[in-house]
C-alpha cells in the first residue's frame, strides 16, 4: 500500500506547530473528540479550561461578585477607602465603639420605621464587622449585643404576632449568636492580618526590621533630607569571622549570636534611629540628624556594646563598620547602601574590627 504523500499529511513539528493542509469536517470532528478525551493521569479533560471569570460577561454585577472574593482587608479598603481605614487605625477603641453604638441606634430606628416586612440583618452586620475589625473582639461583641437588642425591640414595637411568647426571645438569641460569630471572625481575621504584616516587616531570626522595611525608612529619610537640608548618616556593620561560628558550633549558635547582636544594637540606638538586618551577618543602621562626629560617637558605642556581648559559648564578637555621612541626600537607597558597603570592604581590608568613615566627597578616615 502506497504511503500518503507528505503534502497531504498534517504533522506536528518539534515546536508543536501543526503543518499541512487544513483538514475536512470529519477530521475536525475526530480531532475535537480526541482532544476532549479524559486525561488518564489526572482524570480531567485534555482541553484547557477558560478561567471562571472570563466565562462571564464583564458587567457590573460580575465585578461586584468577584470583588467579594478578595481578602478581607482589600474588600474593606475598597468599600470605605484606604484613607478611612488608616484613620480608623489611629482612633482609640472607645471612640470606635461609641460610633458603632450610635450607628446601631440609627439602624434600630430605621428598622422600626420600615416595618416587619424587611429583614435588617445586612444593615446590622455592617457596624458589627467594622467595630470588630477596627477595635477588637470585645467592642465587636458589645456592638453585636446592641444590634440583637435593637432588633428585638424593633420587633416588639411593631407588634408582630407569634405563635408563642418565647419565639421572639429565641430569635434574639440566634441573632446574637450569629452576630457574635461574625464579630469573632472579623476580629480574628484582623489579628491574623496584623501578625502577618508584622512578620513580613521583621527579620525572622533577630526580630529587627528587614531590608524591605529599611528601604521604606531610608527612602522617607532621603525625601525629608531633600525637602529640609538635614544631614544623616548610615552605618554598615559586618560581623567578623561569623561563618566560623556556624561552621564550628552550628547554625543554632549562629542565630543566638545574631539575636544578641540585634539586642545590643537596639539598646544603644535612639528612638529615631533604625536598625535592620540586610542578610547573613550584616546589619545597617540609619542615623537621622547625625553628622560625621555624632555618627562616629554612636558607632563607638555600638562597638563597645558588641564587645560586651558574650554568648553562652564565650565567643567574642567584633565587627567591621563603614560609616557614610550624607551632607547631600543620595539619589536612591541603593546608592546609599553602595556607599556604606564600599566603606565596609575598606574596613575589612584594613585588618577587620575597624571603622572606615567618609563624608560625601571627602577622603575616608580609618582606624
Amino acid at each position: 500500500m502506497a504511503l500518503p504523500q507528505a503534502a497531504h499529511c498534517r504533522r506536528a513539528d518539534r515546536a508543536g506547530r501543526v503543518r499541512g493542509p487544513h483538514p475536512g469536517p470529519e477530521a475536525r470532528r475526530l480531532a475535537s473528540a480526541f482532544a476532549a478525551r479524559p486525561d488518564p493521569r489526572g482524570r480531567q479533560s485534555a482541553v484547557p479550561r477558560r478561567p471562571i471569570r472570563s466565562a462571564f460577561p464583564r458587567g457590573r454585577l460580575t465585578r461586584v461578585i468577584f470583588r467579594a472574593t478578595a481578602p478581607p482587608e482589600v474588600a474593606i479598603n475598597r468599600l470605605v477607602g484606604p484613607s478611612v481605614v488608616a484613620w480608623l487605625d489611629h482612633q482609640p477603641a472607645w471612640a470606635i465603639l461609641l460610633g458603632g453604638l450610635v450607628a446601631v441606634v440609627a439602624l434600630g430606628y430605621l428598622d422600626f420605621a420600615s416595618g416587619p416586612e424587611l429583614t435588617p440583618l445586612l444593615f446590622y452586620l455592617v457596624p458589627t464587622v467594622f467595630v470588630a475589625w477596627s477595635a477588637g473582639r470585645a467592642p465587636g461583641f458589645a456592638v453585636a449585643g446592641a444590634c440583637a437588642v435593637a432588633w428585638l425591640l424593633s420587633d416588639a414595637l411593631t407588634h408582630r404576632d407569634y405563635a408563642h411568647w418565647s419565639i421572639p426571645y429565641w430569635n434574639g438569641v440566634l441573632r446574637l449568636g450569629a452576630l457574635g460569630l461574625v464579630a469573632e471572625t472579623a476580629a480574628r481575621l484582623r489579628a491574623a492580618q496584623r501578625r502577618e504584616r508584622e512578620v513580613a516587616r521583621a527579620d525572622a531570626v533577630t526580630g529587627v526590621a528587614n531590608l524591605r522595611v529599611f528601604y521604606e525608612i531610608a527612602d522617607a529619610e532621603i525625601v525629608r533630607a531633600r525637602r529640609y537640608p538635614h544631614v544623616f548618616s548610615v552605618a554598615y556593620i559586618d560581623l567578623d569571622e561569623f561563618k566560623l561560628v556556624n561552621f564550628r558550633m552550628g547554625h543554632a549558635a549562629g542565630d543566638a549570636v545574631l539575636r544578641a547582636v540585634a539586642r545590643a544594637l537596639s539598646g544603644v540606638l535612639r528612638a529615631s534611629d533604625a536598625v535592620a538586618r540586610v542578610g547573613g551577618d550584616r546589619f545597617v543602621v540609619l542615623l537621622p540628624e547625625a553628622g560625621a562626629a555624632a555618627a562616629r560617637l554612636t558607632v563607638e558605642k555600638l562597638r563597645q556594646a558588641l564587645a560586651d556581648v558574650v554568648p553562652a559559648h564565650g565567643w567574642r564578637i567584633t565587627a567591621s563598620i563603614g560609616i557614610a555621612t550624607f551632607l547631600v541626600p543620595p539619589a536612591s537607597v541603593d546608592a546609599l547602601l553602595a556607599a556604606a558597603d564600599r566603606l565596609v570592604y575598606q574596613a575589612k581590608h584594613s585588618g577587620k574590627n575597624t571603622v572606615a568613615q567618609e563624608t560625601q566627597n571627602d577622603a575616608p578616615v580609618e582606624r
